[in-house]
């Protein structure tokens, strides 16, 4: 132990330590995740098990689907957001992303599947060891096994599962994002990663807005000139489509999903779910209901500013990666519409979460890790009293905000169904609470630039 550690234990990494300050995952770290990472494999066997033809945690892709559909499109010169792609399903994303996607149409949808999946257990070893290097530990064998076992745990967490389920792009994003941005500020092309994955899917955009507030302009610039690279790839190769998406279909929530949808896990989800369970029907339209735009700033706006706030304190004092992970639970709470895939950005917030509790002695903060992991765990329920699909079982909810919404002449069904219907978002507000509280006060705010020392018991 270095002298120091008791007071900075929980801090992150300054990348400019020497190596003999980090640490390695000890033998009980490696044991409980190996011990947990077996527990997440049982779970994916006995409670919603693998071989399970629906919903087994490989069976889907569909999403991958869509993105094959969307590159084929482009392969065959038709119009990318005339209607359905494929299954009544229409494309959602940039005209950009139709490009990158368009490798996925030269092989089979069997081998799509299998190298997505394969690489997307890949990215997710590389997002959860790179939050170990930034929290302090060395870039050793020990370091990556440990990072292998919390990437198969983290597998228990809804918004992975569901990637891994529906075959979606959100781990690449996270990743990209988290790589770099915890670069140093001088790092080559710090930013182009903001860029490129806000060309693909809109939501990192909210990034900008992040490297703004924390005037990081040389990133904020590269980061902006990166998009509007990915804009105008667009509109080079398929103009029609550019036009079309920047046009109208990019602010268009509804193709989507249904915006009161319970899977809508942002700002706006969480109105217009309360707006259905209330049942004011001012506010539905084609049995739909969706709040005005008034009512979702109005809401909205104070979530914004929490979560950038808390960011932007977080990056003062050098806490690189709460600072991004708080900026990206932010961006799903602003998005219209928010997916409980969306929120990958769980499995750093966990991992933050579970490095705070171990370097602090405050008994409470050692629940947080818990807290996190209850609330985006793959709670599951089958719906009995719901018709079966087509040539399928009775539907599965998998998420605790699908959960059955008890009718509401039920007193606790005004308890549970607005903690169902935002979840998600509270974990955001709690923790930019939490960040606020910590770092707000000026004199307990350690130097950028003191030296970190680290307990590595």
């Amino acid at each position: 132990m270095v002298a120091g550690a008791k007071e900075l234990s929980g801090t992150e990494c300054d990348t400019t330590l020497p190596t003999s300050e980090r640490c390695d995952p000890t033998n009980r770290m490696l044991i409980a995740g190996a011990l947990l990472a077996v527990a997440a494999v049982v779970f994916h066997l006995y409670a919603i098990p693998l071989d399970n033809p629906y919903y087994g945690l490989f069976s889907n892709g569909l999403d991958l689907e869509v993105y094959r559909a969307g590159g084929q499109v482009i392969r065959d010169r038709s119009g990318l957001y005339d209607g359905p792609v494929v299954f009544g399903m229409e494309f959602t994303y940039t005209p950009f992303a139709a490009l990158v996607f368009l490798p996925l149409t030269v092989i089979s949808l069997v081998h799509a599947k299998t190298l997505w999946s394969l690489a997307t257990m890949l990215a997710l070893i590389a997002l959860t060891g790179r939050c170990l290097l930034v929290l302090n530990y060395r870039n050793t064998v020990r370091t990556w096994v440990f990072a292998a076992l919390l990437a198969v745990l983290s597998t228990v967490l809804e918004p992975v599962r569901t990637t891994l389920w529906l075959g979606q792009i959100n781990v690449f994003l996270v990743l990209l994002i988290v790589w770099d941005l915890t670069r140093p500020a001088k790092a080559p092309l710090r930013g182009v990663g903001v860029g490129i994955a806000a060309g693909i899917k809109l939501t990192p955009a909210f990034f900008l807005l992040y490297l703004a507030c924390t005037r990081q302009w040389r990133s904020l610039g590269i980061a902006t000139g990166a998009f509007a690279a990915t804009i105008a790839v667009g509109f080079a190769l398929r103009p029609d489509d550019a036009y079309s998406y920047w046009r109208g279909q990019v602010t268009s929530a509804g193709r989507v999903g249904a915006v009161d949808s319970p899977g809508n896990q942002s700002v706006n989800g969480f109105l217009a779910q309360m707006l259905r369970f209330l049942d004011i029907q001012r506010f539905q339209m084609n049995s739909v209901f969706q709040p005005p735009t008034w009512m979702w700033l109005l809401t909205l706006l104070p979530v914004v500013a929490l979560g950038l706030t808390a960011a932007t304190l977080a990056h003062r004092v050098g806490k690189e990666l709460l600072a991004i992970t708080v900026t990206g639970m932010t961006a799903a709470c602003a998005s219209p519409f928010s997916w409980g895939h969306h929120w990958v950005w769980f499995v750093p917030l966990a991992i933050l979460a579970w490095h705070y509790a171990r370097g602090t002695e405050n008994r409470w903060a050692r629940l947080a890790p818990v807290a996190v992991v209850l609330i985006a765990f793959s709670w599951w329920w089958t719906f009995a009293d719901r018709p079966p699909m087509e040539d399928s079982p009775h539907p599965i909810g998998i998420g605790l905000f699908m959960m059955p919404r008890p009718d509401n002449s039920v007193w606790f069904a005004y308890f549970t169904v607005p903690f169902y219907a935002g979840c998600f978002v509270l974990v955001q507000v709690v923790t930019g609470v939490a960040v606020i509280r910590r770092y707000i006060d000026p004199v307990r705010i350690p130097p950028r630039k003191a030296p970190h020392h680290v307990d590595c018991r």
